[in-house]
């Protein structure tokens, strides 16, 4: 449902909208406030998924991005034998 305007003159331009619809649409004002608060509804969707969309492929680009120097696993030639208890060591 769209927000209830606040000045006169919002009001009276909501009013003007929804009028000039209903002539277009031929229905009754009230029905064309109802069109006209749909089609808002449907693009304040369609905005909010564009924006999960774009989410969504910078997440894809992260997660096959290349791993930076610093998080790379170290792979050793000759890896270090586990530590030994005290009473083995030299």
């Amino acid at each position: 449902m769209p927000r209830k305007p606040t000045s006169l003159a919002e009001r009276y331009r909501a009013h003007r909208a929804a009028f000039e619809l209903a002539q277009q649409l031929g229905c009754t004002p009230k029905e064309a406030e109802a069109e006209l608060a749909r089609r808002a509804n449907d693009e304040k969707r369609r905005a909010a998924h564009e924006e999960w969309l774009k989410g969504r492929a910078r997440l894809e680009a992260l997660r096959n991005a290349p791993l930076h120097p610093v998080h790379r696993p170290i792979h050793r030639a000759d890896p270090e034998p586990p530590p030994q208890p005290y009473w083995l060591r030299d």
